[in-house]
């Protein structure tokens, strides 16, 4: 889904912080599982039809009723090993933007999730192939400094979702790296004074 909607996710907010959008990454690496799992599900009956005629050559005939739910059976284990789990993963696969942070979750029964605040990234890149530019995905690439880089590959509406970024990090409230102001008595960010002004 596009990130210009929001979508409804299982998310703790911090007080005063709200969600600005989140979405799944493009589908677009989905295309080797499924075309896999067309050339499987094509192959397997074709074979499993194959298997049942009448005038099977040789012994075929005999072990015919053994071998068309082997062909079942090797048919459903390359689905669950090949495709299943890459489409799992694409819907467990989350972007999520707060007016703070960027979190990145990944994982269906190992879940994993990367946070980033927003006032650590220093610099945002766009990286597209020509098939990307093609479909508006990409990579976004973060720049957290000290040669810290993160990725997040297949973002849909990549141009789009890096000027909600940016915007983001533009309505942060100022920080004591450059002027002082907006730190609360724990040394953290002070974002109630901010949605109060």
């Amino acid at each position: 889904m596009p990130f210009g909607r929001r979508w409804v996710v299982r998310l703790r907010l911090y007080p005063g912080e709200h969600l600005i959008t989140a979405g799944r990454p493009h589908a677009r690496p989905l295309w080797k599982p499924l075309v896999l799992a067309g050339v499987t599900g094509a192959a397997a009956g074709y074979a499993y039809g194959w298997l049942g005629r009448d005038s099977l050559p040789g012994q075929l005939g005999e072990w015919s009723p053994y071998l068309q739910p082997a062909v079942a059976a090797v048919a459903v284990l390359l689905l669950l090993r090949y495709c299943v789990p890459p489409v799992l993963r694409w819907l467990a696969g989350r972007i999520i933007l707060t007016d703070r942070r960027l979190i990145q979750r990944q994982g269906v029964l190992l879940r994993r999730e990367h946070e980033i605040a927003l006032a650590a990234i220093y610099q945002l890149e766009i990286r597209q192939s020509v098939p990307d530019r093609m479909q508006g995905s990409g990579t976004l690439v973060l720049d957290l400094g000290h040669g810290r880089v993160m990725q997040y590959p297949a973002v849909p509406e990549v141009h789009r979702f890096r000027s909600l970024v940016v915007s983001a990090i533009g309505q942060l409230p100022l920080t004591a790296m450059f002027d002082g102001v907006d730190i609360d008595s724990d040394g953290g960010y002070d974002y109630e004074r901010r949605d109060n002004d």
